[in-house]
């Protein structure tokens, strides 16, 4: 999914300061290896086109609607982070090796403006905003709530050819927490934290009447 620039202006907060894990946290240990997969069932997709296969796959298990066996290189009946990752180094890279940084706002459309409570995250009148962040080309990005893998068990993307991702998480009344974990072909991975404050639109309208 190709992401507009101008949706993503410079001056968005780099949230590099707000770093759940440090750089010591390793990632898990497969029982597979990328010797041991059999990379000709990608040979005719390009490496997004094959990642955004896994994304549409993760996670489910062996019997889903969704499972599709093709993603399950570790053979352990089921598609989660182990797979994305065997398949990251088994996959040619999107682009050259940078830090590995993440940057993430709401959409402008979506954001909440006005004396409004303010968090790190951000505000929200939308019950389903859209999350823009951009990274590592190429890297696999999960999310959920929580700062371990068991618990990053919402949707997947992955970060296209200039680094750009989204989600759409949905909102309940007050801070929501939203955490993503980046993991690249380089084998780093880095976790953020991203609160967003949703207020229903009712209570933006009585704390901004409309002048008449």
């Amino acid at each position: 999914m190709r992401l507009e620039n101008r949706r993503f202006a410079p001056g968005v907060e780099s949230l590099e300061g707000k770093q759940l894990l440090s750089a010591g946290l390793r990632m898990s240990r497969s029982t597979a290896t990328t010797s041991s997969v059999d990379a000709s069932a990608f040979s005719g997709e390009s490496t997004l086109e094959a990642l955004q296969g896994f994304v549409a796959a993760y996670p489910s298990i062996s019997g889903g609607p969704r499972y599709n066996p093709v993603y399950d290189l570790n053979h352990n009946g089921q598609i989660g982070q182990d797979d994305g990752r065997i398949l990251l180094r088994l996959l040619p890279p999107v682009g050259p090796r940078i830090p590995l940084n993440v940057q993430l706002k709401i959409a402008p459309e979506d954001q909440a403006r006005g004396a409004l409570p303010q968090n790190s995250g951000g505000v929200t009148i939308s019950r389903q905003p859209t999350v823009i962040g951009r990274t590592q080309p190429g890297a696999l990005i999960f999310s959920g709530t929580g700062t371990t893998d068991l618990k990053l068990r919402g949707p997947a993307a992955v970060a296209d050819e200039n680094g750009y991702f989204e989600f759409t998480p949905t909102m309940t009344d007050g801070i929501n927490q939203f955490d993503i974990q980046v993991v690249d072909r380089y084998g780093r991975q880095v976790l953020r934290a991203f609160p967003i404050f949703w207020t229903n639109f009712a209570q933006y309208e009585a704390a901004h009447p409309r002048m008449t």
